[in-house]
């Protein structure tokens, strides 16, 4: 089941589709004697490691065949979601749908999901962070792609 509400087919057009080419780099771990991001040995759909920091802000898009939100200014606090301000008109400063309240860590548990048909995650070397989680939901389901890109990612000190 798609995380992403289902749109009418009539505005199905309306929604942008992920672009299924994305480089897949390994996710980074932090070494336990100096702190610093390391490459895992043999990354897996199931093993991408958590983002550490329990207090950022970061910005979201979530591409589907779902109501478009645009860009999603994300707030976390203590690891939970405390406000997702959509950043462009006309709901501007509006709170986003539920869909768009994930923090980093939500994202990476739903790459990690056993369930999951596919996961394409782009993880830049040396970032403690992906930058874009491309999931296939349903194997040879059609419709049920999601994208999410992860951007301006701000660790603030609680």
């Amino acid at each position: 089941m798609s995380s992403c509400p289902r749109s009418p087919p009539s505005s199905r057009s309306a929604c942008p589709r992920a672009d299924a080419r994305t480089t897949t780099r390994p996710p980074t771990r932090r070494d336990s004697a100096t702190g610093s991001p390391s490459p895992s040995a043999s990354p897996t759909r199931e093993t991408y490691p958590e983002f550490t920091p329990a207090n950022y802000t970061y910005r979201l898009e979530v591409i589907c065949f779902c109501p478009m939100v645009g860009p999603v200014e994300v707030t976390v606090a203590g690891g939970k979601v405390t406000s997702a301000t959509r950043l462009e008109k006309p709901a501007q400063g509006k709170q986003a749908a539920a869909f768009a309240r994930l923090s980093i860590n939500d994202i990476i548990a739903k790459a990690n999901a056993p369930g999951i048909a596919d996961a394409e995650v782009t993880w830049p070397e040396g970032q403690d962070h992906p930058t874009q989680v491309r999931l296939d939901q349903v194997e040879r389901a059609t419709d049920d792609e999601v994208t999410y890109l992860i951007k301006d990612v701000k660790v603030s000190a609680g």
